[in-house]
């Protein structure tokens, strides 16, 4: 299941991306690009936690007395991460990019009281003059026993799109 994708910015050509599943990142692409048309997308199985980030999100959810997220599989709509990054701005390439990084391999489990997140540790040039870390929003009750991606966040990202000449 790890691949190689050649982004057009970025600095992903070493970046293994798993656990997106081979061929998500155009099923990503497509979603997007129904709901920019205001088209109805469907949900669509992205990838998978890793071992370690499934287990490690499972034991903050019992420390903080949450259920435990059973399958590790990760699921995408899109409506509302093209909503927010779309009003900053971003390409729906920029927002594959920041999805991809944000649900690699390197990404750490973010502890957090309101959400479910992971970081990627590794900042991404955005092509904006930013270096950014990606977060993912995961929703994990709305689609038991699976998480769905609800967002994306390109931490750090001081200089937005529409500011760009």
């Amino acid at each position: 299941m790890a691949g190689r994708y050649n982004f057009p910015r970025g600095n992903f050509h070493d970046l293994k991306l798993m656990p997106l599943y081979d061929g998500s990142h155009s099923l990503i692409r497509s979603n997007l690009m129904l709901i920019a048309r205001g088209e109805r997308a469907k949900v669509i199985a992205i990838g998978k936690l890793t071992a370690l980030q499934h287990d490690v999100l499972n034991a903050q959810r019992i420390s903080a007395d949450l259920p435990r997220l059973l399958d590790p599989e990760i699921l995408f709509l899109g409506r509302h991460l093209f909503s927010s990054r779309h009003a900053d701005g971003y390409s729906i390439e920029d927002m594959v990019e920041q999805i991809a990084s944000a649900l690699s391999a390197q990404a750490e489990v973010v502890p957090t009281r309101k959400m479910s997140a992971r970081c990627n540790p590794r900042p991404r040039d955005d092509g904006y003059g930013n270096r950014v870390n990606d977060v993912a929003v995961l929703e994990l009750s709305a689609r038991k026993p699976k998480a769905e991606l609800f967002s994306t966040i390109p931490r750090g990202d001081w200089i937005k799109p529409h500011q760009c000449p």
